[in-house]
């Protein structure tokens, strides 16, 4: 049996809450992780004996997490040996990136059906969809609108025709738009390679690009920095897909060393199967009768993936279609591509069929057939603000400290890439502060006006010359 996995903030709060002695004794050398180089505070033992004077913060598996709008954390204070000069201090949250907040629809009325998300570089940026008044052979299939802002958006005409318009994900390479479509619906994603979207004719259609084992596809394509391609795809072998929303409980990803040369099955990304029955149901699709494996109990359901890379880490979205209740959007996270990805919530409401990605200074997740779509700032929950102290004369107390500073992450759009992000990290330049023989950090959180998350410290990093 395949065990489900839940996000750490779908905890109930306090439950797994360790009580935190104020003004902890100071921690002997021998308990810093990263030996001579670092102090790291990240795992759950680590944070309990890095703990001193905290307000409105809990601590349960691994993280300090704000239970306030204004919370503060306490260090105790590290003691070594010998002195050493500080070099930087890092901060990392938890990676559940659930500070996602509603916007009026991103495009226009006249686009339809799953809509395709292109930011090719900053102020250069593309949806692609179904036209509303567009029907024909040559022009019933996805259409092309470009804005510099994402507020006016201009349409250009179709990039397929009617037989190819089942596109569910596109990518953009030196110059030429890589555009997969499902043929027939829900199966063998192919490729379309157009270079210029504005002349509102098909490019050249490359054929398939993928051999789908299973039923389902849907998929959604990322390009990595190495150059090769990743397709997300549905597999429907273990379920009806016909009675959830034709979604899967199982995802698997393709890869393809370069978009064109064809996808193969690496591994299975999302696993969320239940018991396996040994039993065989049967269901109808538009295209013929599909057979799967009957599980129990009833399972979850996920589909339309769309995926970015920000920073090390990787994030899918998708269709979540959870038993029992309403469909909505969910993500998964993973620091790399061969594992299973883990759940991490889920937000909004309705079929979403979701696309990602980052324009504007900000990530935009643009749905199907809603009035409303999301924009977030990034994983990073602010307001955040810290300050390093260091004991210099060896009388037990930090005597010199730097100002408080905001610290945050920032993002930015890999240049030649459509779905990775650069992250720079929190991080305090400490260079500054004289040698010591002891260190402490203190960090306080602010309220933002309209923000409903809380910051969750993942791990804190001290580094040394």
């Amino acid at each position: 049996m395949q065990h489900r996995r839940s996000a750490v903030s779908s905890l109930p709060a306090g439950l797994a809450a360790l009580l935190v002695a104020a003004f902890a004794p100071p921690a002997p050398a021998d308990e810093t992780a990263g030996g001579e180089a670092a102090w790291v505070v990240d795992s759950p033992e680590q944070w309990e004996r890095a703990a001193g004077k905290t307000t409105a913060v809990t601590l349960a598996d691994g993280l300090a997490t704000s239970t306030a709008p204004d919370s503060r954390f306490a260090s105790v204070l590290q003691t070594y040996q010998t002195p050493r000069k500080p070099q930087t201090l890092t901060f990392t949250q938890s990676p559940v990136w659930d500070n996602w907040q509603e916007i009026p629809n991103v495009g226009t009325s006249e686009m339809a059906d799953a809509p395709v998300f292109v930011p090719v570089k900053p102020g250069d940026y593309w949806l692609l969809a179904r036209h509303q008044k567009f029907n024909g052979e040559k022009d019933g299939g996805y259409h092309a609108w470009h804005s510099g802002d994402m507020k006016t958006w201009t349409h250009h005409g179709p990039v397929c025709g009617k037989r190819e318009r089942w596109v569910t994900t596109a990518e953009y390479v030196d110059g030429a738009f890589y555009i997969y479509y499902d043929f027939p619906n829900d199966e063998d994603p192919h490729l379309i390679v157009d270079r210029d979207l504005r002349d509102g004719q098909m490019g050249e259609d490359r054929g398939m690009a993928f051999n789908d084992p299973s039923h389902g596809s849907d998929a959604g394509v990322l390009r990595e920095e190495d150059g090769t391609f990743h397709l997300f795809y549905e597999n429907w072998d273990p379920i009806n897909a016909k009675t959830h929303a034709w979604d899967s409980p199982l995802a698997g990803r393709a890869v393809s060393p370069d978009g064109v040369q064809p996808f193969r099955h690496a591994n299975n990304v999302v696993d969320e199967r239940t018991t396996p029955t040994g039993k065989k149901g049967e269901y109808r699709h538009p295209h013929g009768t599909y057979e799967y494996e009957i599980h129990e109990p009833e399972q979850n359901a996920y589909g339309d993936w769309t995926a970015i890379k920000i920073g090390a880490r990787y994030y899918l979205f998708c269709d979540f279609d959870p038993v029992g209740e309403h469909m909505r959007v969910g993500r998964w996270t993973s620091d790399a591509l061969n594992q299973e990805f883990t759940f991490c919530g889920s937000f909004g409401k309705g079929h979403p069929d979701p696309t990602v990605g980052f324009a504007e200074g900000q990530f935009y997740l643009i749905q199907q057939r809603a009035d409303v779509d999301f924009v977030s700032p990034g994983p990073w929950v602010g307001d955040v603000q810290a300050r390093a102290g260091v004991d210099a004369d060896g009388d037990g107390r930090a005597d010199q400290w730097t100002d408080w500073q905001t610290v945050r992450e920032t993002y930015r759009q890999k240049p030649g890439f459509v779905r990775i992000i650069e992250k720079t990290p929190a991080t305090l330049d400490l260079s500054a502060l004289p040698a010591g023989v002891g260190f402490q950090f203190e960090y306080r959180t602010v309220g933002v006006d309209g923000q409903t998350v809380r910051p969750a410290m993942d791990r804190v990093e001290w580094t040394f010359e």
